[in-house]
C-alpha cells in the first residue's frame, strides 16, 4: 500500500510529531528555519519500507514483524551483538544428554512479563505448544499463504505431523524445561535464536487469537523485552520503553524518497532500505550509511505450475538472459554480489557441483528455440506499495530484468501486485497458474545453511510448483546429521540439485543498509536484524 499523505499525517500526529510533507517522488532539503520536533530527544523515529504484519512473530515470515518482535519479546537463547554467537537470554543455561535426545533448559528467575505474569517452566511449555500447533491456529489455507514457518523448519514439522522431531516438552520443575526428541536436532541452539521463538505471556493470547479470523492482527502480546507495544492501529507503530529509556516510533514509509525527506527534515532519526539511487545525496548531506554484512538473498521465483515454465530449457533461458552482474553493478549497493546459490558463502561455500548461469543472450535465445517457445505471455509479478530490506525499488528491478528477458525473446507481461497487508506474499504463495515469474527474497536469521534451504525447498509449495523428493530426503537427513563435514556435503548437494532444476534463480546477496541522521551517535547494526533499540544512543 502506498503511504498516503493523510495516513502519514495521522500516524505522526498520534505520537506528537510533525508531518512528512514531501513533494511526490523527490526529496527536499530542510526548509529554512525549520526546527526538529521537540519529541526528538525522547522518541527515536525510524522509517521502514513496510508495516509489520503482526505482533506475534511465530505466525509469519514477515521481516518487519520480526524486527519489532526483537524489541518487545526475548528468546530463550540470544545472539551476541558483537560476535553473532549464541548466549543466554531467558534460559541461563542448557544441557544436552549424551545421546542428544534431551535438552534441559534452566530459566532465569524473577522475570515478569509486561502483564505481570511470572516466567516459569509452564509458561515456556505453553509457548512451545503454541508454536507446534500454529498450523491448527492458522488453518490450512492461511498457512499456505504465509509460507513455511520457523517451527516446522527447525523441528521438521508440527506436533500433529509424523516428521516432527520434538516428542515432548515438559516442566521438570518451576524453572527447568525438558525437551525430548525422536532424533538429535543439529544446530538447534542457533535455531532457537530466530525471533519466531520469542517467549510471550499466555495470558495475552486470547484477543490476538480471536482476531485471527480476520487476518494476521496487530493485537499486542506481553513480552519481557525492553519495550512494550504502544499504539499499533495506524501506519506508525509505537514502542514504549519499560526501563525509562527512549520511546520508539516506527513509521512505515514505502517510498524511498519520502524516507530520505524524513531524514532531511529531521522527522526521522534513521531509515532502512537504502538504495544506490539516493546514495550520493546521503553522502553529500553528511549522513552516515550503516551497512550490514550480506546475509540476505534476492531471487527470481519460477512457477512450474505455469505451462511454459515447466520446460527446463525455458528456465535455463531465463537464467542466461538476466546478466545479473550488470544488475548488481547498477542497482545494488557496493559490496553486493551475484548469487549462484541460495546460501551466502559465509554460511556455505559454493561447491564446483553448483551450476552457474552467466549472461549469454545467444544461449538464452537458442534454449528458447529448443523449448519450442512461441511467444506465449509470461506474467512477471513484483510488489508495489512497499519495499523490503533486501529489495529496494522493486519497480526498477523488474524493469531491468524484464528488459533482459524481452531481448532474449520472452513476451513479458508486467503484473504489479500490492504488498498491502501481506497481499503480495499470500498471492505468491497461492494457487496461480498464470504467474510465471516473481521477485522475492529472504533475510537470514539463523546462521545455519540448512534453515534457508529447508524453508524454501523441503516441502512442496505453490510458490515454485516444484517438488523434488531426493532434495527433501537429504534435507531431512541433514537436520539430524552430527558429522559436520557430511552435513556440509549434503547441503552442497542440495544447492547443486536446485541449480539444475531451477525452481528459482538466486540473483544477488545484497548489502543492506540504513541511513542515520546527525542526532544518532550509535546504532547497533546487525546482519540478522537483531538491532536492539534500547542500545541506540541519541545526542541530546
Amino acid at each position: 500500500m502506498h503511504l498516503s499523505r493523510r495516513t502519514l499525517l495521522a500516524g505522526l500526529a498520534s505520537i506528537g510529531l510533525a508531518p512528512l510533507a514531501s513533494p511526490a517522488g523527490a526529496s527536499q532539503n530542510v526548509a529554512e528555519g525549520q526546527a526538529a520536533p521537540e519529541a526528538a530527544s525522547r522518541t527515536f523515529r525510524i522509517g521502514v519500507p513496510a508495516k509489520a504484519l503482526s505482533t506475534d512473530p511465530c505466525v509469519t515470515n514477515d521481516i518487519e514483524t520480526h524486527r519489532l518482535a526483537r524489541q518487545v519479546y526475548q528468546n530463550l537463547i540470544g545472539v551476541d551483538p558483537e560476535t553473532g554467537e549464541t548466549l543466554a537470554e531467558l534460559a541461563t543455561d542448557w544441557t544436552f544428554s549424551d545421546d542428544g535426545l534431551q535438552l534441559v533448559l534452566e530459566l532465569e528467575h524473577d522475570v515478569s512479563f509486561h502483564d505481570g505474569t511470572e516466567l516459569t517452566a509452564d509458561v515456556v511449555v505453553k509457548n512451545f505448544e503454541r508454536w507446534g500447533s500454529v498450523n491448527e491456529l492458522l488453518g490450512a489455507e492461511r498457512l499456505r499463504q504465509v509460507g513455511r514457518l520457523p517451527y516446522s523448519v527447525v523441528f521438521g514439522g508440527y506436533f500433529d505431523q509424523d516428521a516432527c522431531l520434538l516428542a515432548s516438552v515438559e516442566a521438570s520443575s518451576e524453572h527447568i524445561v525438558t525437551l525430548t526428541f525422536t532424533e538429535p536436532i543439529q544446530a538447534l541452539i542457533r535455531s532457537l535464536t530466530h525471533p519466531a521463538f520469542a517467549i510471550s505471556s499466555p495470558g495475552s493470547w486470547a484477543d490476538f487469537d480471536a482476531a485471527l479470523q480476520d487476518g494476521l492482527p496487530l493485537v499486542p502480546l506481553a513480552g519481557t523485552g525492553p519495550y512494550r507495544w504502544g499504539d499499533t492501529s495506524g501506519e506508525t507503530i509505537g514502542l514504549e520503553s519499560v526501563n525509562d529509556g527512549h520511546d520508539v516510533a516506527v513509521l512505515a514509509i514505502p517510498n524511498l524518497h519520502e524516507r530520505l525527506y524524513g531524514l532531511d527534515t529531521q522527522q526521522l532519526d534513521v531509515f532502512d532500505a537504502v538504495s544506490p539511487a539516493i546514495l550520493r545525496e546521503l553522502v553529500q548531506s553528511g549522513y552516515q550509511v550503516l551497512q550490514r554484512d550480506p546475509l540476505a538473498v534476492l531471487y527470481l521465483g519460477m512457477n512450474q505450475a505455469h505451462p511454459v515454465m515447466q520446460n527446463l530449457h525455458v528456465r535455463q533461458a531465463v537464467a542466461h538472459a538476466l546478466f545479473r552482474g550488470d544488475m548488481v553493478d547498477s542497482l545494488q549497493l557496493d559490496g553486493s554480489y551475484v548469487a549462484h546459490q541460495f546460501n551466502p558463502p559465509s554460511l556455505l561455500e559454493r561447491s564446483d557441483e553448483v551450476t552457474t548461469y552467466n549472461g549469454d543472450l545467444n544461449r538464452a535465445t537458442n534454449l528458447l528455440a529448443a523449448a519450442g517457445y512461441d511467444g506465449e505471455p509470461i506474467e512477471f509479478w513484483y510488489p508495489t506499495g512497499a519495499e523490503r530490506v533486501y529489495m529496494t525499488q522493486p519497480q526498477k528491478l523488474f524493469s531491468y530484468l524484464a528488459g533482459r528477458l524481452t531481448a532474449a525473446g520472452f513476451n513479458i507481461v508486467a503484473k504489479p501486485v500490492s504488498w498491502d497487508d501481506g497481499d503480495y506474499m499470500s498471492q505468491v504463495m497461492g494457487d496461480a497458474s498464470d504467474r510465471a515469474l516473481h521477485l522475492f527474497g529472504r533475510n537470514v536469521y539463523v546462521r545455519d545453511p540448512l534453515y534457508l534451504l529447508a524453508e524454501l525447498f523441503e516441502q512442496p509449495n505453490r510458490e515454485f510448483g516444484w517438488r523434488n523428493t531426493a532434495v527433501a530426503d537429504v534435507l531431512a537427513q541433514a537436520r539430524v546429521e552430527d558429522d559436520a563435514d557430511a552435513r556440509t556435503a549434503m547441503l552442497s548437494q542440495v544447492e547443486a540439485a536446485i541449480s539444475l532444476d531451477l525452481p528459482a534463480i538466486p540473483l544477488t546477496f545484497p548489502i543492506t543498509a540504513l541511513a542515520s541522521g546527525h542526532d544518532v551517535e550509535f546504532y547497533p547494526i546487525s546482519p540478522v536484524l537483531d538491532e536492539q533499540y534500547e542500545r541506540i544512543q541519541l545526542r541530546t
